[in-house]
């Protein structure tokens, strides 16, 4: 009897899809580039020969500015939160028998 032939592991189809892809994208990105290696050589040799020409720039005047406090609209809504901090004493529940009660509770929020 013949053996069988090892079905198909998903990864080897995709191994198979990114090799085709790759090396497709090598062909056709040195297909497309070819015409344009030889021009894009020849435009560097023309510059290369032309002596680049001195730029003078007059430097811009800053003038530093307030910045206007609320003058500015809130776009997310009204005030800043504004923290809250609550302090209940006494209660806290009853323990066991033998066991005391609990202590104070302190909670913080802000509205």
């Amino acid at each position: 009897m013949t053996n069988k032939p090892a079905p198909k592991k998903w990864i080897d189809i995709q191994v198979v899809i990114a090799t085709i892809s790759m090396a497709s994208t090598l062909v056709f990105w040195n297909m497309f580039a070819g015409p344009d290696r030889e021009s894009a050589e020849k435009r560097a040799q023309e510059q290369a020969a032309i002596p680049p020409q001195p730029i003078i720039t007059a430097e811009p005047i800053i003038t530093a500015q307030p910045t206007p406090l609320g003058d500015g609209k809130i776009l997310f809504g009204g005030n800043a939160p504004q923290t809250q901090i609550i302090v209940r004493t006494g209660g806290g529940g009853g323990g066991g028998g033998s066991g005391g009660g609990g202590g104070g509770v302190t909670s913080t929020g802000s509205s």
